[in-house]
C-alpha cells in the first residue's frame, strides 16, 4: 500500500472546506469535471453538493447509509488520482477501515450511495476534497477522482476466517461478543487480571499460517496500552493462568502493517492474530 494511501483521507474536515479569496472554486471545478467527463465520455450523475458519481456496481451487502454517527465505519479500497491521470494514493486492492465520519467530505457523501461490495467513482470538487491546502501529490484547489470498492465489515470478514480457520483445524474456541475467541488452557489462582493492571507475562505471537512475528516476556507492562485483543483478553485470567487468543485483525492492527526494525513488514495490513499468553504475576 503506498504510504499516502492514509493520509490521503486523514485530515481535518477544514481542508475540504477552504476558498482562495478572489477566485470561486465552485464555479472552476464545475468546468473541469464537466469537461473531464466530456472528453472520457463517461455519463455520470451529479450530486447537489457538487459532486459527480458514477456508480459501477450497487452492491449486494448492507447499505451503508446517509446517517453516520461517530461510530460507523466503512471498509474499503481505492485508487486517487488527478484529472491529468496522475495517482496520488493507491491502496493497491488492499482494504482499509475508517470512520466515515473522519474521511473527505468528498467520500461522506459519495458511498452512502451505494452499498457494501459495491463499487464507484467519485469525481470530487476541490472543496470536498483538500480545498487550497492540497497534499501531497495533489495541488492546492485541484479536482481529485476517487475508484472506490467498497467491501464487507472487516469485522464480518475476519468472523468468516476465523470459523473457517477454527474449523479446519479442529479447535474448540469460546467466543467474546467483541470477535475475540479464545481457549482458557488454565485460569490460574486468585483474582482476575484487571484491564488496568500492570502484568508480567510470557507470549508467542503467530499469524493464521503458523509464521511467528514475535515472542518474549513483558514486565510491568501497563494492560491498558496492549492491543484491543488483550485488553479484552487478558482480564479472563487469573495469576498462573495461560490461553490462546485468536484476534481479529480490528481488534489488532488493522489496515496499518506492522513493520521490524529493517522496514520488513511482520504483519501485513488485516491480520488475523494468534497469541498464546501466560500470566506470570500481575
Amino acid at each position: 500500500m503506498k504510504k499516502l494511501a492514509l493520509l490521503t483521507l486523514l485530515l481535518p474536515l477544514l481542508a475540504g472546506c477552504m476558498k482562495d479569496d478572489f477566485v470561486d472554486y465552485t464555479i472552476v471545478d464545475e468546468e473541469i469535471i464537466s469537461e473531464y467527463l466530456t472528453e472520457n465520455n463517461i455519463q455520470a450523475e451529479r450530486d447537489p453538493s457538487g459532486l459527480y458519481y458514477k456508480i459501477i456496481n450497487e452492491g449486494t451487502g448492507a447499505p451503508i447509509g446517509d446517517d453516520v454517527t461517530q461510530d460507523d465505519k466503512v471498509t474499503f479500497s481505492f485508487k486517487g488520482y488527478l484529472t491529468n491521470g496522475s495517482v496520488f494514493a493507491d491502496t493497491e486492492g488492499e482494504n482499509i477501515t475508517q470512520y466515515l465520519s473522519q474521511i473527505l467530505l468528498g467520500f461522506r457523501i459519495g458511498l452512502p450511495k451505494i452499498n457494501r461490495e459495491g463499487e464507484i467513482h467519485l469525481y470530487v470538487p476541490s472543496g470536498l476534497a483538500y480545498g487550497s491546502s492540497g497534499n501531497s501529490g495533489v495541488p492546492a484547489n485541484s479536482v481529485v477522482i476517487f475508484e472506490v470498492k467498497v467491501d464487507r465489515d472487516q469485522a464480518d470478514i475476519d468472523e468468516d476466517v476465523l470459523a473457517a480457520y477454527l474449523e479446519e483445524n479442529s479447535i474448540v474456541a469460546e467466543s467474546d461478543e467483541s470477535g475475540l475467541y479464545y481457549q482458557i488452557h488454565e485460569e490460574g489462582e486468585g483474582d482476575n487480571v484487571s484491564e488496568y493492571s500492570s502484568i508480567d507475562a510470557t507470549y508467542e505471537g503467530t499469524l493464521l499460517d503458523g509464521t511467528m512475528f514475535d515472542e518474549g516476556t513483558v514486565s510491568n507492562f501497563l494492560l491498558s496500552g496492549a492491543i484491543e485483543a488483550w485488553r479484552i483478553g487478558i482480564p479472563k485470567l487469573k495469576k498462573g493462568g495461560s490461553a490462546t487468543f485468536y484476534c481479529p485483525s480490528q481488534l489488532a492492527y488493522g489496515h496499518i502493517p506492522q513493520v521490524d526494525n529493517d522496514g520488513e513488514v511482520k504483519i501485513p495490513a488485516n491480520s488475523i492474530l494468534v497469541f498464546n499468553v501466560t500470566i506470570v504475576d500481575f
